[in-house]
């Protein structure tokens, strides 16, 4: 069968019929140079290699092709969910048009009809108001007094009396600065701008958190100078951004912060990227344990203004001065997290944003406090956030996903009942939005709920799942953070001989111990033998 499908394959790509096998293999590898991501060419070069003993390589190609395939799938799927979403939506806006239209038309046909009804008569010229001198230098007399109120009461206010062709006359003005309103409504804009300015002011934070003192700015550290952000800047903040990718050269960026600001000037413009160069200053320094300077730079990040940015300060703060032993600051520091997050709550960012806020204050909660009362409160009342969300968006259903897998956790940490626990998996399991690195850690949960809870059916299916993801398809999510998890089982697993198998199995799926794919799998077929064996 496999020397049929190699003969086709020579036909297709019009080479010889005894072409070999290697020669064969040489082409296909040539053709991928320019389409690197065929799925269809990646596997028939798998088979190849397979069939001239090259089986370690026929692996990779086949786990590439598998990659590819998926990777396509997934595009297909996004590109169909939004071409429906699009038209979903013209058909939506045709509906709202066609309902209306008729109502619209009423409306305007009325409103014309009682215009042309009330149509005030026009008066000859001789007898039109504006025409008489008395007139015109009352209403200037008035308007005088009018300005001069307006000026006592605003005094910021300044006014041009050189008339262009198309501004008001006196009489006009004064008509209308006449109504009633009008100076009431003068003073609610001039306080709308004043709370405008102190929001988004020239840096100045505009959240204050009441457990710490007002926050000190150097003027060096605000963006205030006039102008257009500019390209340059950009370009930077992107090239930073790919720099920490593949080294940890923290000088280097805070070098670039401070040069910027001395040399070119922050404009108030370019505040979200002095903001995004503090975040990753901020970052660099945290992954070296530089206490000192991820406090200083948090700082500075906050003093940028940026309400962006305002929970990754004091999610940076709660886990360096936690870090540094101290708990009472880090405390401090986590409660300033929950107020920011409470705040960003009311302002104008997304669902998703701010659900993802309260899942990073749940993870907060457990991994440093070892508070699972408020990390599960947290995590639901995220979820609670985005399933009440009007629009639900693939952003939205993405955070959910993980907001559920944080969930599940909680639950396994503090073996909650059996209905509770049902219902989230099912939820997580019929999402299919999560990845096969994700699948694993939802695996390794379940089974250590089900050990623990004596159901040993359940469980040695939960472990073998897990052990065909490791075989298949072996991918690690190495940014999920199993201490918390692993330091809670001393409490939630009474039983001394599962425990030390739960702590096993999270040694397993955790990518940063190291051990071999074989030792990991041999990890996970011994509690599966282990309980069957009971």
């Amino acid at each position: 069968m496999k020397q049929r499908h190699f003969s086709q394959l020579k036909k297709s790509w019009g080479l010889a019929e005894d072409t070999s096998l290697e020669d064969l293999l040489s082409y296909a590898q040539n053709k991928l140079k320019n389409d690197p991501e065929n799925p269809e060419l990646l596997f028939n070069i798998a088979e190849l290699m397979r069939h001239t003993e090259h089986t370690e390589e026929a692996k990779t190609y086949y786990q590439e092709s598998i990659k590819s395939t998926d990777k396509r799938t997934s595009q297909r799927g996004e590109a169909l969910e939004s071409r429906i979403e699009k038209k979903r939506d013209h058909t939506r806006a045709k509906f709202i048009f066609l309902t209306f239209a008729p109502l619209f038309a009423l409306i305007i046909g009325g409103t014309l009809f009682w215009k042309q009804l009330n149509k005030p008569e026009v008066l000859p010229a001789d007898s039109n108001p504006e025409k008489f001198a008395f007139t015109e230098w009352l209403a200037k007399q008035q308007m005088v007094e009018i300005m001069t109120t307006l000026q006592q009461e605003n005094p910021e206010l300044t006014f041009d009396f050189n008339r262009s062709a198309g501004s008001q006359t006196p009489m006009e003005f004064m008509q209308s600065l006449m109504q009633p309103d009008a100076l009431e409504k003068l003073r609610r804009d001039r306080e709308r701008a004043a709370n405008q300015q102190n929001n988004t002011g020239p840096g100045r934070p505009a959240f204050q958190c009441s457990k710490e003192p007002a926050v000190s700015c150097a003027a060096k550290d605000i963006p205030s100078a006039p102008g257009e952000r500019r390209e340059e800047v950009v370009q930077l903040m992107e090239a930073y951004n790919t720099i920490l990718d593949s080294e940890l050269d923290c000088e280097k960026i805070e070098k670039s912060i401070d040069t910027i600001g001395q040399q070119l000037q922050w404009r108030k413009s370019e505040r979200r990227i002095k903001a995004n160069l503090e975040d990753l200053a901020v970052e660099c320094f945290y992954k070296q344990k530089n206490v000192e300077k991820t406090i200083e730079h948090s700082r500075k990040l906050q003093c940028t203004g940026d309400e962006g940015y305002i929970n990754s300060v004091y999610w940076f703060l709660t886990a360096i001065t936690h870090h540094a032993g101290d708990k009472a600051s880090s405390l401090s520091s986590y409660q300033c997290f929950q107020e920011a997050t409470d705040y960003v709550g009311k302002q104008d960012f997304s669902a998703a944003y701010v659900a993802s806020r309260h899942r990073e204050s749940g993870a907060l909660a457990w991994l440093y406090f070892d508070d699972l009362e408020t990390a599960t409160a947290e995590l639901e009342r995220g979820r609670t956030i985005l399933k009440n969300a009007p629009k639900q968006t693939a952003a939205t259903r993405e955070v959910i996903a993980e907001i559920d897998l944080d969930l599940l956790e909680t639950y396994v940490t503090a073996n909650i009942d059996l209905d509770s626990f049902n219902d989230l998996m099912e939820e997580i399991n019929s999402s299919g939005l999560l990845t096969d690195g994700y699948k694993q850690i939802k695996d390794t949960l379940a089974s250590i709920y089900y050990m623990q809870n004596k159901d040993n059916e359940n469980a040695i299916i939960a472990l073998n799942n897990l052990s065909s993801r490791f075989k298949l398809m072996p991918e690690f999510i190495c940014g999920w953070d199993w201490s918390g998890f692993r330091r809670g089982l001393e409490d939630s697993i009474a039983d001394n001989d599962i425990r030390d198998r739960a702590r096993n199995l999270v040694d397993a799926a955790n990518c940063y111990v190291k051990q071999s794919m074989p030792e990991r799998i041999q990890v996970i077929n011994d509690v599966s033998g282990w309980l069957k064996r009971q």
